[in-house]
This record gives structure tokens, sequence and C-alpha cells, in this order.
């Protein structure tokens, strides 16, 4: 059985203010071409989607470069049910399921998903995992890590320290750890192992690329 665990593509969702809004229209329409045509507009890092490398590595791997090996394989799902703004820690991640094991697709529940399209303001106030939650997950030889968040760092509402720079962006992304954002329906697959394809879409030289993520349960 495969479970979809993204958000739906649609005009006017959720986006960071850093990048622009999102278009989904009817760019060409049937009664007037004898065809339907949708155009779409959008930052990359908008809706499901997943990093690559590049996105903070300079000259760090494409999207369209990644092998497909790193995205699918055995992932486990981690219940870390935490209120606006809250860390997630270590803690938090070594009793949220079955334990993480070396090349591991790791998705982290907070439940935030309920709120990326009926609140965008409570959504911006998410949870996000420390630094140090990030080394854990970097010493298990994790392969990516897919929370239903805007960003694993500090959210953009969130209290940022000064000359904040992604820390956990950085440490994940320049270690060769994928990252996936926007996860939707982890309660399907939360505290068990199941195995997962997270594929992106093959955009050129891009930093990253809106994704399809299933699970497959048997």
């Amino acid at each position: 059985m495969l479970i979809d665990l993204s958000q739906p593509y649609s005009h006017g969702m959720f986006s960071q203010s850093l990048f622009p809004p999102v278009k989904v229209e009817r760019c060409i329409r049937i009664d007037e071409r004898g065809v339907n045509v949708t155009c779409i507009s959008a930052a990359v890092h908008a809706g499901t989607h997943l990093d690559a490398p590049l996105h903070f590595v300079r000259d760090g791997e494409a999207i369209d470069a990644l092998d497909l090996d790193r995205v699918h394989g055995p992932a486990v799902c981690l219940e870390v049910q935490r209120g606006p703004l809250e860390e997630v820690t270590v803690a938090d991640l070594e009793s949220g399921g079955p334990p993480v094991e070396a090349g591991d697709l790791v998705f982290i529940r907070t439940g935030w998903d309920r709120w990326f399209t009926t609140d965008h303001d409570r959504y911006h106030l998410h949870p996000y995992l420390t630094l140090e939650a990030a080394r854990w997950l970097l010493e298990r030889r994790v392969k990516l890590v897919a929370l239903d968040v805007a960003t694993p760092d500090v959210p953009e509402r969130g209290e940022r320290p000064p000359g904040f720079d992604w820390p956990v962006h950085r440490l994940l992304l320049g270690n060769g750890v994928l990252i996936a954002e926007h996860l939707a329906h982890l309660d399907r697959v939360s505290g068990r192992r199941f195995r997962a394809y997270a594929l992106p879409v093959p955009i050129v030289g891009s930093d990253g690329a809106p994704a399809r993520i299933v699970a497959e349960l048997e």
C-alpha cells in the first residue's frame, strides 16, 4: 500500500517570505484554444520538496545530479509532538519510535502539517531541530531527514540569533544528508518502519525541487 506524504500543490499555498508567491493558474483555456494548460510560478522550495546540497553548499550537488539510491529506501517516522517554536531534541528523537539505522530516510512528525493550508501564520511558528539533534542524525548516517514543517532550522518568525546562518541545513547538507520539507500525513506512518520514495523533479542545476514523497507499507 502506498501513502502519499506530500502536500497538494495549489495557488497561494504557504511560502516563506523570502520566496515569491506561489501561482498555479489556467493559462490556456479549452473554450478559447481548444486545450487546457496550467502554468505554475514558484520557488523550488515551495510545497513538499527536497533540498540538494547546492542549497547551502557553494559547489554542492544539484538536485538533478543526485543518485536515486539516496532518495528511496528503508525509512522510519519518529513521533515528536511539539508546540510553537519549541525545540526538537536528541531525547525526543531517541524516544520517538523504532531505532534509527544507518541508511534510513528519517521522517519527523510534529503534527504541524495541519496548519499548512488552514493557518499560514500558525504554520510559521513551527518546532525545529536543535543542532545537537541534527548531529545525532548525522552520526547515525541517515540519507535524508524529512519534516512536516517549513525548515528544520529556527523558523523565520522565531528568535534567530545574530549572525544566524541556518546551521542545521549547513550541517546536514554539507555532509551529504538531504532534507525534505513540508511533509503531510505523517500520522499514517508515525512510530513505525516502512519503505519510502522521495523523488524530486530533476531540474538541471537546481538547489532543490518539488517532490512526490510516498511511503510503502506491507
